[in-house]
This record gives structure tokens, sequence and C-alpha cells, in this order.
């Protein structure tokens, strides 16, 4: 199946989703290289953007599950809404490098609640250059959790 044919189907899906849930949001659906971007807004965004995007991310989810098996390996399925993705990895190098330098004055580890593994690779990378600390993944599934601690 092409991208273009991906792009369609996905498009329908995710307008049946947003009826059967009631949500009054439109979306715009994109093609790039290594990615087809689905861009949701309108009155409710609210509710897809709640609890660090939890809903936003269920979507994405589904979406890569039900459709990537159709696209190149390094194809991507990412969803997105009011620069919400952005400004979600700007927040997390900053609580990344706040952490980090916790840890440098406390001489102890921090552990960060779970996370996403897109949102542990952006606080893996954030840290990645420094050599006084490190980052570490610990748990299982959605249990999965970042810890920072001195190298």
């Amino acid at each position: 199946m092409s991208e273009e044919k991906v792009a369609k189907s996905l498009t329908e899906f995710v307008n049946r989703v947003l009826v059967l849930s009631q949500l009054n949001l439109s979306l715009n659906v994109t093609t790039e290289e290594n990615s087809i971007n689905v861009n949701l807004s309108g009155e409710d965004v609210s509710y897809l953007l709640g609890h660090n995007g939890e809903l936003l991310n269920a979507l994405e989810y589904l979406a890569n599950k039900n459709y990537g098996r159709f696209l190149s390996e390094d194809t991507r399925i990412v969803f997105d809404s009011s620069d919400f993705r952005n400004m979600r990895e700007k927040e997390l190098t900053l609580m990344a490098k706040h952490a980090a330098e916790r840890v440098r004055l406390t001489k102890k580890p921090f552990t960060f609640e779970p996370m996403s593994p897109n949102e542990r690779r952006i606080v893996h990378l954030a840290l990645s250059e420094l050599t006084d600390v490190r980052t570490e993944s610990h748990g299982e599934g959605d249990d999965r959790k970042v810890m920072i601690c001195l190298a």
C-alpha cells in the first residue's frame, strides 16, 4: 500500500474515531519523507493534550499499530495538535537539565515518572553530551522510567 493510500485510509479511520467519540476536532493529514503527519484542531483539543498528551499519544499508537505495517521501516505516523510535540520536547529537555543539576548538587540519582518511549528518548538525548551524568531506563512496559545518576 502506498503512503498516499495509507494517508487516505488513516484519514477515514481518524474521522470515524472522532465521530464515535463525539470530539469536536478536525484533522489535516500531510505526507513527508519518512512521516505521515496528522494535525488535529478544534474546540476539544484540551481533551487530546490533557495528562501530557495521553489521548494524542494513544491515537498515534493505534495508528502506527494499524497502518505501520504498510509503511517502510523508517516511516512513522505522527500526531500533533497546537504544536504540542515541539513544546513537550522543550519542556522535557528543560526538566532533564534541571534534574541533572539536582543530581550534581545532591549526588543522589533522580528518577522521572513513567514516560513513553519517545519521551524517554528525548531525555536521554538532552543529556547525552554531558560527561558528569548518565541516564538509564528502568522498568517494564508502561512503568518504564528514566533515571539520571552521576557518571
